[in-house]
Order: C-alpha cells, then structure tokens, then sequence
C-alpha cells in the first residue's frame, strides 16, 4: 500500500500498474495479486481504507475527560497533521489523489471521511452562543484546510505541516466560537508547536 502511495504521488494514477508497485515494494508480483486480486485499485482501496483508519484512530485518542471539547480538537487537528507529515505519500493519497483522480471505490472512501470531519466539527454549534447556525460552516472549515494541505504538500512541505496548527485551529473554531476565543485556543495550539511531536500510536496502521 505504501508503494502505490508513493507511485501515485510521483507518477499518477494511470501511469502505473501491478508489475511496478511490487517492485518498488520489494516484492515479486504474485504477492500483491495474492493480496489484492482485483490489482491496484484494490491496493489503492486498502490504503485509502488504512489512511481513514488512522485518522479515525488519532482523533479518538486526542479527546480526553480532562480537557474541553475545544481544547480536545486542538489535539486531534495536531494528532491529523503529525500523521500526515510523518506519512507525505498517504497524505497525497487522502487530499490531492483522493480528491481529484481516484476510481469510484477509492473516491467514496474519501467521501466518507469528509462527511465524518464535517459531523465533528457540526458539534461545535452546541458550544456557540450565536443565534445563527450556518449550515455550510463546517464544509467551508473543511475546503479551506483541506486547499491549504493541498497546496503544501504540492510545495514538497508535507513535513512542516505541524507548524500549521494555531491557523488550523482558528479556523475550525472561529465559527462557532467567535473571534476572541478562536484567538485563545490559537495561542494555546502555538504553545504546542514548541513541543515535540506527540507519539500517535504504538502501531500505526501507516508504518
């Protein structure tokens, strides 16, 4: 899965096939269609799948009983952005690949992560005291991050994506929480920039 993240990123989706993603793994051709028989979209599937997965995972372990529910986003958009800049080819696969030129199966994968994002951030008008609830400000949360991740990982700055999170944050809250506040959680997202990076988990999928 890896090695086909990897290739798309590199060479795009169509320019690839079986016989070059089992070598670039390292392994004879027979093994991948032992694993995915239906070849490299089914490949592509598991590590989008795998990608959905570790996310799902990191974010549930950034909540805690002992932190607020904002204070909780404020991890788990770090815990997203550590993952990815550990991982620049699975980063590829999940916004820009995804996204833009994958088949069906692989596309309703990412459709569903998206919609799973958009319901979290949806919680966060419990905690507003504005009288007006928009109904898309959680889709525009999503499509501005979403761009920006776009735009660095097509600079080659996947790495530095961690040092994105008091804008991240800002963004993600200032809707539902207003500016002053959106503000505090953003100081307190820079404090943990200065940190170094949190262990996601002692497995992870993506390794």
């Amino acid at each position: 899965m890896g090695a086909a993240a990897e290739l798309s990123a590199e060479l795009g989706y169509s320019e690839i096939d079986e016989a070059l993603i089992a070598r670039r793994a390292g392994l004879p051709p027979e093994t991948l269609w032992n694993h995915f028989s239906a070849g490299k979209e089914e490949c592509m599937v598991a590590a989008e799948n795998a990608i959905l997965l570790e996310v799902v995972t990191v974010v549930s372990r950034s909540y805690s009983a002992d932190r607020s529910e904002w204070e909780s986003v404020i991890y788990g958009v770090r815990a997203i952005l550590e993952l990815m800049a550990a991982n620049p080819a699975f980063a590829y696969l999940g916004y820009v690949f995804s996204r833009q030129m994958a088949p069906g199966p692989v596309r309703e994968i990412y459709e569903t992560g998206h919609r799973m994002l958009e319901a979290m951030l949806q919680r966060g008008w419990e905690y507003s005291s504005s009288p007006h609830h928009p109904t898309v400000a959680a889709l525009g949360v999503l499509g501005g991050t979403q761009a920006i991740i776009r735009r660095e990982l097509a600079a080659g700055r996947a790495t530095e994506l961690p040092r994105l999170l008091p804008d991240f944050v800002y963004a993600a809250t200032v809707p539902f929480l207003g500016q002053p506040e959106s503000l505090r959680l953003a100081r307190e997202a820079a404090d943990l920039v200065q940190e170094p990076p949190g262990r996601l988990r002692d497995d992870p999928v993506l390794e």
